[in-house]
């Protein structure tokens, strides 16, 4: 069973059928209507099948022509393919899925995989809005579209929120490593930034009315396009600050080296003056200076405590200790 509604500026009307259901409702469509399939993408088969349904057979049903975003056009018909996002709390992750819309102006199928779904939203936001329903497939396209993007800042949101926690860590007074975060966090950065990078182009000829689509040609999706624009400029903005705390990080663990290797030196030097006196008065050899001497041994251990207490109070000057 297949789920879709017809929209027109008097309401918004659901159903669910089969493929003969479907092929029905988009021949009947009248004017001023719209038809909107909502597809979950687990079966391929019924995805083509749809879509065979619809007239929409063109643009291909093998997922993996839509593992990138991008936006295509057939002829009056529409591909646009775009990322949907979420931020994992517990590991810091970012998690992907797909929104797949297929248009010809007067029939729309959404495609969506993971976890995140858009639709629901897109589908009130329409329900309710009668200006919005009477612009039929390209509103839709719109309600979608800004929900993906709503989602994006929220997602980033998050990751800045990660990222800022990560950089005060870093320049606090701790001396833990975290070059297993900062790269995790970089890793899914990318990921964030390979989301929305290749829209840019998309979203630039919007703002600039250049995108020669007619369906692209409304106000509302300049707005959907600056908000995608800024979303592209702060993910770049996370990646510098990410890349500037890493080399921080990497600069404040060699200086820990440094220190721990003078720490080790000094306390080295201090073992080796009473261990050379000692192995030279141990040598056990006959004639040795002092050996007569009742004071000898108090002098000896008076002088290998005056010299350490030299060398600390050295290297303590020094910073070493």
């Amino acid at each position: 069973m297949v789920g879709y509604a017809v929209i027109s500026s008097e309401g918004m009307t659901p159903h669910e059928g089969g493929l003969d259901a479907v092929s029905g409702a988009a021949e009947r469509l009248g004017e001023g209507q719209c038809l909107w399939v909502e597809l979950d993408e687990e079966d391929e088969e019924e995805t083509a099948d749809v879509l065979g349904a619809v007239g929409l057979e063109r643009l291909g049903a093998e997922r993996g022509r839509r593992r990138h975003p991008k936006v295509d056009r057939v002829g009056d018909t529409y591909l646009i393919v775009i990322k949907t996002l979420w931020y994992v709390e517990d590991s810091n992750q970012i998690e992907t899925g797909d929104l797949v819309l297929c248009t010809d102006g007067r029939v729309l199928v959404s495609i969506r995989h993971g976890e995140v779904d858009p639709v629901p939203s897109a589908r009130e936001r329409i329900a309710a809005d009668a200006a919005l329903r009477a612009e039929g497939a390209a509103a839709v396209v719109y309600a979608l579209l800004d929900r993906v993007v709503d989602d994006y800042r929220t997602a980033l949101e998050e990751l800045g929120d990660a990222v800022d926690d990560l950089e005060r860590e870093v320049f606090s007074d701790s001396r833990r490593d975290v070059i297993a975060r900062i790269y995790s966090l970089i890793r899914e950065t990318l990921e964030f930034r390979d989301a929305v990078k290749p829209l840019n182009w998309f979203a630039t000829a919007i703002r600039r009315r250049e995108a020669s689509m007619p369906v692209f040609e409304r106000s509302y999706f300049r707005e959907v396009a600056g908000h995608l624009l800024r979303v592209e400029a702060e993910v770049d903005t996370c990646m510098s600050l990410l890349t500037t705390v890493l080399s921080a990080h990497q600069g404040q663990i060699g200086t820990w080296q440094n220190e721990d290797m003078r720490k080790i030196s000094a306390w080295a030097a201090l073992a080796l003056v009473p261990t050379v006196i000692a192995g030279i008065y141990g040598m056990d050899f006959e004639h040795m200076p002092e050996l007569g001497w009742r004071h000898a041994y108090p002098v000896v251990l008076t002088v290998m405590v005056v010299l350490c207490l030299l060398l600390y109070r050295g290297f303590k000057r020094n910073g070493w200790l």
